[in-house]
């Protein structure tokens, strides 16, 4: 805060220590999680996940667990039929419909009077899968014959219009500077080298989790850690055919984000429960449906190749990034990660360069945003090609 007089001005907030607004109620105890949220005749949703990265659906039978007292819902993708949902890219359907595409895709819901309840609820459905073939690895998933993970050339919406994948490749960018092929031509030395990078969850303590109620009117209540409130309504409404004005997000307390929470995740399930049981229901994940179906960082496969003058210039740079995308890129907030464009030359000056830089689809967890989305990949591939540059050049 600033004292203004004719002289000058006088600051009273510089040097003095300034409380974190919501730090007494955290240290307290008192700072409202979804978890933590209770509403009258509140029920409690748990889903089924797949076992297979990629299978197609025989036949899903519910019968036993709709008998089990205590049970109040069950639903499966065919009470969803087209419904898709994601942050950019809508393409993740809340349940599986014909097909699952990674270990941990949820295939079924169920809400009761108790979370013990729904878990035995769980065992007792009976669902028939015919696996198919998958792939892992994302250079495989780009070459001619790799199985379709998305087969039937599905087109999907998006706020940039509609996104037609290329067979298991999402979306291609490129950029280019100079002239690639004369700085290869007037380099004195070439090196190339191939890199790397896993999956890395982002490590949040507080598992994801919300809460959904639907009244009489249909109007929608949310609650969620959800760091894009606005965003998650607008997910939800453009997913289920609602109008925005409709559905209302309740901020609560998010205990961690680093990037990974701002997807759907289980809202739209726990909406499709909270419409059939009547009631408000809640979804906690444990840490092990976070890690097995979560949205980590995404792997990489990053190729640098670099010209080079022998008195240490760098000349010419070709890179291919592909980015692992998973099963689904509706976590993702863009189509590709843009961090890729540092593997151009990052902070060097390379007056010659083409960066081709891809996202493919793949039967593995669906990943997401973590810091700098794509960067850290990038910047690795980046700093290992220099210190080995380095190293075999003496400099």
């Amino acid at each position: 805060m600033a004292h203004e007089n004719t002289a000058h001005s006088i600051y009273d907030v510089v040097g003095t220590p300034v409380a974190r607004a919501e730090g007494p109620d955290k240290v307290s105890g008192a700072h409202l999680y979804p978890a933590d949220v209770r509403l009258p005749g509140m029920a409690f949703g748990k889903v089924l996940r797949s076992p297979f990265p990629h299978a197609r659906i025989a036949s899903i039978d519910t019968s036993k667990a709709k008998r089990l007292p205590g049970v109040l819902a069950v639903v499966t993708g065919q009470d969803l039929l087209g419904v898709r949902v994601g942050r950019f890219l809508r393409d993740v359907p809340p349940l599986a419909e014909d097909k699952v595409r990674f270990v941990g895709e949820k295939v079924a819901a169920v809400a009761a009077i108790d979370p013990d309840i729904a878990e035995e609820a769980l065992i007792l459905i009976d669902v028939e899968y015919e696996e198919l073939p998958a792939v892992f690895d994302p250079i495989e998933t780009m070459e001619p014959g790799a199985p379709a993970i998305h087969d039937g050339s599905p087109s999907y919406d998006s706020p940039s219009g509609q996104v037609t994948p290329d067979g298991n490749v999402v979306y291609h960018d490129s950029w280019s500077g100079g002239d690639i092929e004369l700085g290869f031509k007037e380099s004195d030395l070439v090196f190339e080298h191939t890199f790397t990078t896993p999956w890395v969850h982002q490590g949040y303590m507080e598992a994801y989790s919300c809460i959904v109620d639907v009244d009489d009117s249909g109007r929608v209540q949310v609650w969620a850690n959800n760091k894009q409130p606005f965003m998650l309504r607008r997910q939800l409404a453009s997913g289920l055919g609602l109008p925005e004005e409709q559905v209302t997000v309740n901020p609560t307390g998010i205990g961690g984000d680093f990037g990974g929470k701002a997807g759907a995740m289980n809202v739209p399930v726990a909406h499709a429960l909270a419409q059939k049981s009547g009631r408000p229901v809640q979804m906690v994940m444990s840490y092990i449906e976070e890690l097995m179906a979560g949205n980590p960082r995404h792997p990489s496969v990053i190729t640098i190749k670099t010209g080079m003058k022998n008195d240490g210039r760098f000349w010419a740079r070709q890179a291919r990034v592909v980015y692992n995308g998973g099963a689904y890129g509706g976590f993702r907030g863009s189509l590709n990660l843009n961090g890729s464009r540092q593997a151009g030359g990052g902070p060097y000056r390379v007056p010659n360069f083409q960066i081709d830089s891809y996202m493919v689809y793949t039967n593995n967890v669906p990943c997401g945003s973590y810091r700098a989305p794509g960067e850290p990949q990038a910047v690795f591939a980046v700093e290992s090609h220099t210190d080995m540059i380095a190293a075999e050049m003496g400099i």
